[in-house]
């Protein structure tokens, strides 16, 4: 005979029990979400590695169209934006230099090439060209990006002061 505080646990084990019954369908469900969640992470490639494998073809495409037509502006910045990715700023930078030399009015690859040289830590580079970037928005008038290049500006101002003095020195000289 069985002691009366076993008796709940006895009884959740049997499948005809109502409580039994309960317990099977939420181990199936809990199998289930291993199954769907789980499982494909650990057999198959995680999202990071697809992601970085789709960000390698983008930039081979790009490598491949920029072989075939070496004055395409655009396949340079989509090569940029595509190191950025990656985060691969040097290749990045040499990406946007490309497309400056073809374009160089392009407001928003100064404004790449700005967050790409803050990303190396390169002040003073980062600045000019947030500068230049945020001069030609302004000829733009497109006041969204002079507010956003206003922002990493001051950003950039914060984080590299002696940059910034040594820039208001330059443009003291030369007044």
């Amino acid at each position: 005979m069985t002691h009366n505080f076993l008796q709940p646990i006895l009884l959740d084990v049997f499948s005809e029990n109502k409580r039994g019954s309960c317990f099977c369908e939420k181990f199936s469900f809990f199998l289930f979400l291993f199954f769907i969640f789980v499982a494909p992470v650990l057999g198959a490639e995680t999202d990071f590695k697809i992601f970085r494998k789709a960000a390698q073809k983008e930039i081979n495409l790009k490598k491949e169209i920029i072989e075939q037509d070496p004055l395409d502006f655009l396949s340079y910045f989509e090569l940029g934006l595509a190191y950025l990715k990656l985060g691969r700023h040097e290749e990045e930078v040499e990406a946007y230099h490309g497309a400056l030399s073809l374009n160089p009015k392009s407001a928003q690859t100064h404004y790449n090439l700005g967050i790409a040289y803050d990303h190396l830590q390169e002040g003073g580079k980062a600045i000019h060209h947030m500068q230049v970037a945020q001069d030609l928005f302004v000829t733009q008038r497109n006041h969204r990006k002079i507010r956003s290049t206003q922002r990493q500006l001051k950003r950039f101002y914060y984080s590299y002061p002696e940059e910034l003095q040594a820039l208001n020195s330059e443009k003291m000289k030369n007044q």
